[in-house]
C-alpha cells in the first residue's frame, strides 16, 4: 500500500456515480453550476468499538460536521447529505440540506458497527436518492462518499467486494489520522479512491475535491 503523507497521497480520476432527493434544499444558479444542480454526499464516520466519547471520534465528527458546513456554503450547486451508518446501522430515511446535519447523527450504533452491511445499506440509499432526485427534476452530479476512520475498519473478502461496488459508484476519499494510517487496508485504495491524513484544514481540503469531482458532472 502507497504510504500516506500529511496531504493527499493521491490524485486519480474520479469515476461513475449516482445522487439523493432534493426537496425543499437551494437550487442555486451562477458559478457554472446552473439552476437546480444537486449533488448527494455520504458523510460515514468509521470506527472499531472506542467509546463515542473518545477524543479520536470527536475530532472525526468534527471534521465532517464541519465538512457539512462549508459544502453548504457553496455556490452554484445544492448537496444533500447524508450522515452515515446512522444510530441503527442504516442511513437516514432522506438525505437532508447540507448545513443541517447534527452532532447526534454521527454517532456509533449501539451494537457496534457491521461494516460490510452498512456498506450494502450505503450503495442502496445512494440508488434510492438519485432515483428519487432525478423523478423530482433536478439535474443530479456524481455522488460522493467521505470516511473518517478513527480506526479503518478491516476488510475481509466480503468487505473488499461491497466496498468495490460502492466505490464503482461514488467519489470516495478517506481522512485517516497519522496514528492510523499504517493501518490502512490496500483492499480500500481502489482507483479513484482519494487518501488523505488528517491535518488543521482537512475539511476544507475534502470540501474543495468534493466541488471540483461534482460540479458539471452528472450522474450518465
Amino acid at each position: 500500500m502507497t504510504a500516506l503523507v500529511p496531504r493527499i497521497t493521491r490524485r486519480i480520476p474520479f469515476w461513475r456515480g449516482q445522487l439523493p432527493a432534493p426537496g425543499p434544499g437551494p437550487r442555486r444558479g451562477g458559478d457554472g453550476g446552473g439552476p437546480g444542480l444537486c449533488g448527494l454526499v455520504f458523510l460515514f464516520l468509521a470506527d472499531d468499538q472506542r467509546a463515542d466519547g473518545s477524543a479520536p471520534w470527536r475530532r472525526g465528527r468534527s471534521v465532517l460536521l464541519e465538512l457539512d458546513a462549508r459544502l453548504a456554503a457553496t455556490h452554484g450547486i445544492g448537496y444533500r447529505v447524508r450522515a452515515l451508518p446512522g444510530k441503527d446501522g442504516s442511513p437516514l430515511r432522506e438525505p437532508r440540506q447540507a448545513g443541517r446535519l447534527s452532532r447526534r447523527r454521527l454517532r456509533r450504533p449501539a451494537g457496534g458497527l457491521d461494516f460490510p452491511r452498512a456498506l450494502a445499506s450505503a450503495r442502496a440509499a445512494l440508488q434510492r436518492d438519485v432515483a428519487a432526485l432525478r423523478l423530482a427534476g433536478a439535474v443530479v452530479t456524481r455522488p460522493v462518499v467521505v470516511f473518517y476512520a478513527v480506526t479503518p475498519p478491516l476488510a475481509d473478502a466480503i468487505t473488499a467486494e461491497e466496498y468495490g461496488r460502492l466505490a464503482r459508484e461514488a467519489l470516495v476519499t478517506w481522512v485517516v489520522p497519522e496514528s492510523s494510517a499504517p493501518l490502512m487496508p490496500p483492499a480500500f485504495d481502489v482507483a479513484g479512491t482519494r487518501i488523505l491524513t488528517d491535518h488543521y484544514a482537512v475539511a476544507d481540503e475534502v470540501a474543495h475535491l468534493i466541488r471540483a469531482g461534482t460540479r458539471g458532472c452528472q450522474v450518465p
